[in-house]
């Protein structure tokens, strides 16, 4: 029940698309990486409140986590949604001076399961 659709809300997501080298203005290398993200995705979900627990994977793995969300198959794969991707949950979409995504939540694991797809979301602290 907690899954209906009166119960979702709507989101921002980020896919990731690569790294990039950065150069000075002189057309130096510095050695830095620019990460580049997509377009903003908004899109509709179930997102669990705060929870700190910890699953324990059927391997035995010990994940921690802090937000879980909730899609369908086919919503994960209309969006791209993988491992990489990051989320304003809890804040609106905000940038830096350089056009650096400051979002708030970024993707700890997906896990597959009978009926839909669990994104296990991990805080993203001093961004």
């Amino acid at each position: 029940m907690r899954n209906l659709k009166i119960n979702e809300k709507k989101y921002i997501g980020l896919n990731y698309l690569g790294e990039t080298d950065y150069t000075d203005s002189d057309g130096y290398n510095t050695g830095e990486k620019i990460v580049s993200y997509g377009n903003e995705i908004e899109f509709k979900a179930h997102v669990s409140g705060a929870s700190g627990t910890t699953v324990i994977d059927n391997s035995g793995i010990i994940i921690e986590y802090d937000k879980s969300m909730v899609l369908t198959r086919k919503q994960l794969n209309d969006y791209g949604f993988n491992e990489n991707t990051v989320f304003f949950i809890d804040k609106e979409p905000e940038y830096d001076s350089d056009n650096k995504p400051l979002y708030d939540y970024k993707v700890k694991r997906i896990k597959d399961t009978l009926n839909e797809v669990m994104i296990l979301l991990e805080k993203v602290r001093n961004n």
